[in-house]
């Protein structure tokens, strides 16, 4: 009798589907989707779903500018504002009508880096079949999982300044969310990290949805996420995720050596932008090279020539 030997997809053999979530915070989606164009090849997706909640007509021309420019995406514009019922009911559809594909949602305030996607599908495909692994996430230096990972590298680096990383859930905490960009901006923390060689893979117990890859083995046992508050609470997809991983004791894997930036949790969106503003993140994201520099330097900002798409939407 022949051998079976197990046949690993190829990075090439997988088409996501990338879903792309916005509502109110334009500045940002401009800076999201020219990351994605800069870094990203984009007919590597199956398709591209950019679901609008509650635009502006803006915000509205924005996205259609964009969908206009690649053959493979489309616009989907729901209201009223908020995740329940309209964005939530939008996930249900695309999700159902892709239960057999390849899933990357990310969020209107994250940023993604060179060479993103072969990262976070090559974490995909070694977790593929995996069924306590179900997702694989970008490390987010702003967001629990990506704290989580960043522990010892930033206690090691960082000793004298633990009470700037330490402290209140990173959600409310505006400390380490200001620390962190001046962190990435003026001292190329990232190329720090990733210079020392970390480890391919962190896991965690959960996740925050704003860039994660998955496929059916998640779809699975959260569609259709609810579409009305659950015993009156607020409800989300993140907390959707969230319980099925617990009640199944799975883990989500974190790249350790791909990063995405994630602006802002809302709590502390109004203090970071008076402390750095979005202009000095976009020329810090077109300034971002191939590799890791070889030295630490000071990236100052020097002008405002460089956001004119921020002010212009083109």
């Amino acid at each position: 009798m022949g051998k079976l030997t197990y046949l690993r997809p190829r990075r090439g053999d997988i088409s996501p589907v990338l879903l792309l979530l916005t509502s109110h915070r334009l500045d940002c989606f401009l800076v999201c989707i020219r990351c994605l164009e800069r870094f990203t090849s984009l007919d590597r997706f199956k398709h591209i779903y950019v679901v609008g909640n509650a635009l502006s007509p803006e915000h509205t021309a924005v996205a259609r500018r964009f969908v206009g420019r690649h053959a493979n995406a489309t616009l989907v514009e729901r209201g009223p504002r908020g995740l329940v019922p309209a964005v939530l009911s939008a996930e249900n559809d695309i999700l159902s009508a892709h239960i057999d594909d390849v899933i990357i949602k990310i969020d209107e305030d994250l940023f993604v880096t060179p060479h993103w996607l072969e990262h976070l599908v090559d974490g995909y495909i070694d977790h593929a079949e995996r069924p306590d692994v179900p997702a694989v996430m970008p490390l987010v230096p702003i967001s629990p999982p990506g704290r989580h990972v960043l522990n010892r590298f930033l206690r090691v680096s960082y000793p004298s300044e633990r009470h700037m990383y330490c402290g209140p859930p990173i959600e409310e905490n505006w400390v380490y969310h200001r620390w962190i960009w001046e962190k990435l901006l003026y001292e190329n923390m990232a190329q720090v990290y990733l210079r020392d060689a970390p480890a391919k893979y962190g896991y965690v117990s959960y996740l925050t949805i704003n860039c994660v890859i998955f496929d059916a083995r998640l779809m699975r046992q959260v569609l259709p996420l609810p579409t009305a508050r659950v015993a009156g609470q607020p409800t989300s997809d993140e907390m959707a995720i969230n319980a099925a991983l617990a009640a199944g004791k799975q883990k989500i894997a974190v790249l350790g050596r791909s990063l995405a930036h994630h602006y802002s949790f809302s709590k502390c969106e109004e203090y970071l932008r008076s402390h750095v503003p979005l202009d000095e993140v976009w020329r810090y994201m077109q300034g971002i090279t191939e590799m890791p520099v070889t030295t630490r330097r000071c990236h100052v900002p020097t002008g405002g020539g460089d956001l004119k798409l921020l002010r212009t939407g083109g």
